[in-house]
């Protein structure tokens, strides 16, 4: 299939629109484009679900390492009073 001329966004422009590292200004253009390009779309959706993969394991992280903190053993769960 023929490119036609569509300049695609690179791997760092996607990293970055990810990230939602763009202003609105800079954004527009590449929003337009993925309503044409599937390429693109899809190369947009991949950098999502990691971005979203490494946010889920730095908060995951952060609670081990505030539990640690604390003194909580990560995944020990507490009893309530009485509780048996």
């Amino acid at each position: 299939m023929e490119d036609s001329g569509i300049r695609h966004m690179d791997a760092e422009e996607i990293e970055r629109y990810s990230l939602g590292g763009l202003s609105p200004e800079d954004a527009a253009p590449f929003d337009e484009h993925l309503l044409i390009c599937e390429q693109c779309q899809a190369n947009v959706e991949a950098s999502d679900a990691y971005v979203a993969a490494m946010r889920g394991a730095a908060q995951r992280i952060r609670q081990t390492a505030g539990q640690a903190k604390s003194g909580k053993r990560p995944g020990a769960r507490t009893r309530a009073a009485g509780a048996c």
